[in-house]
């Protein structure tokens, strides 16, 4: 999934206040919904939190938007 999708995702998720959470996984690059796939090794990030960590320069610069 491209970074607009997911952005959109999570901000339409903050807008409606969904209790969800996000995991990133380093080795793959990929975020997933929690309540969709779970392993105890990734991190779990709130929708905003993922929305900031999608915003930071580092992570732009390895896929496209």
């Amino acid at each position: 999934m491209k970074y607009k999708n997911i952005k959109s995702i999570l901000k339409k998720q903050i807008e409606s206040n969904v209790k969800t959470f996000w995991t990133f996984d380093k080795q793959q690059n990929e975020f997933t919904c929690i309540y969709e796939n779970y392993s105890n090794g990734l991190t779990i990030y709130t929708p905003q939190q993922l929305l900031d960590k999608l915003n930071e320069p580092n992570i732009n610069s390895n896929r496209p938007n």
